[in-house]
């Protein structure tokens, strides 16, 4: 409702400058998106620690929401703005706020529509040493479920549990943050995830945001004791939580996952060396690991791995997509950011995310189901 409302505004301004009926019309518009940029900062700034630790996301996001509504569209229009006001070019005004609308609504569609708009991504991979068993095997990947976001929309994810059904797969793997901090966001949620279905397993990991390391905790034992129940959690849904641990799919077929590692400040539990020593050096392995720079990291070029398979990145739930082009500023931090990505006959699939963090929506980057069919290559 807040961002229909500034959207209300913006129009009723723009209305009254064009005929002529508030000299300065644009003077209001830029007092109301200046007004609720800094009002938002100055909420986020005031109350984000507070409303995490309670694992109160509503207002946390509704702030985190008008600063990207407010802000983006601004900056947007800050190179014609400025271009506009040294050489005195109309139109280059009116680029500036075409293109401002334009973001703008694509922002408010993203938070009404994209954040539920899952989206399932198909892809047959072929391996020449992949066992004859698993010929034709069908796997679906989610990953950065991020449970405390839907706000007990159970009604809105059951739309994306339906359809992961409905893909008849072999297994469903789950690639780490069940959760944005608390173990107990997931309480009321069982009987929808449990209800996942898979014809030969359910497999998980771990992801940075499940070991509660972005709120402060009261006893000593508080976070630990969290960690065990958001394991057992994933035990009570179905899943096999795999935490540095390997299990044999088929004859000659390994599944690996690891537990969370991440480049700095990210923590790094994974112990990959570890976890390979429990599997046939000459099988075919698939890994689990919730961080894509991991692949770089330790894998490519440090073991045989065939198939790892990442989130993490959420795509920054903005970007484009089309005609194209794939971009997001995710980018500039992670190169392998969203997709599949091969180096040295080795495979990475970056999952864009189940859920949302953050900013209440997805913008060019929606919400994903993989579905992975794997073949022997002849």
């Amino acid at each position: 409702m807040i961002f229909l409302l500034s959207l209300l505004l913006i129009i009723a301004s723009e209305y009254l400058f064009l005929h002529g009926l508030l000299e300065h019309g644009f003077v209001l518009l830029a007092f109301i998106q200046g007004s609720v940029f800094i009002g938002s900062v100055g909420l986020l700034f005031f109350n984000f620690r507070r409303h995490t630790q309670n694992s109160n996301y509503r207002l946390i996001f509704t702030y985190m929401g008008l600063f990207i509504a407010s802000g983006i569209p601004a900056l947007v229009y800050l190179i014609p703005g400025l271009s506009y006001v040294f050489f005195d070019l109309p139109y280059l005004q009116w680029i500036g706020w075409t293109f401002s609308a334009l973001i703008f609504l694509g922002i408010l569609y993203g938070i009404q529509f994209g954040r539920w708009n899952w989206k399932v991504h198909s892809l047959d991979l072929s391996f020449p040493h992949l066992p004859d068993s698993m010929d034709g095997l069908r796997i679906i990947q989610i990953s950065d479920v991020h449970i405390g976001s839907f706000l007990q929309r159970y009604h809105k994810v059951k739309k994306a549990t339906d359809k992961i059904n409905s893909l008849d797969a072999d297994y469903v793997f789950f690639t780490g943050d069940l959760v944005n901090n608390k173990a107990d966001e997931m309480h009321g949620w069982e009987p929808l995830f449990s209800s996942i279905k898979a014809k030969k397993g359910k497999f998980s990991i771990l992801g940075n945001h499940d070991y509660g390391d972005y709120v402060k905790w009261g006893e000593p034992n508080e976070k630990q004791e969290n960690l065990r129940h958001l394991i057992e959690i994933h035990q009570a849904i179905g899943f096999h939580p795999l935490l540095n641990d390997a299990v044999e799919l088929s004859e000659g077929a390994w599944l690996l996952g690891v537990e969370n590692w991440g480049k700095a400040p990210f923590r790094q539990s994974g112990k990959l060396s570890e976890t390979l020593s429990k599997v046939p050096a000459d099988s075919f392995k698939i890994l689990l690991s919730h961080d894509p720079s991991h692949f770089d990291a330790q894998v490519v070029g440090h073991t045989n791995i065939d198939l790892t398979l990442s989130g993490h990145t959420h795509g920054m739930q903005f970007g484009i997509e089309r005609f194209g082009i794939k971009f997001s500023p995710i980018s500039f931090k992670y190169p392998k950011w969203a997709g599949l990505y091969e180096v040295e006959k080795q495979y990475l699939y970056v999952n864009r995310g189940f859920g949302f963090l953050g900013f209440p929506g997805r913008v060019g980057i929606y919400p994903e189901i993989t579905l992975f069919t794997l073949k022997k290559q002849h």
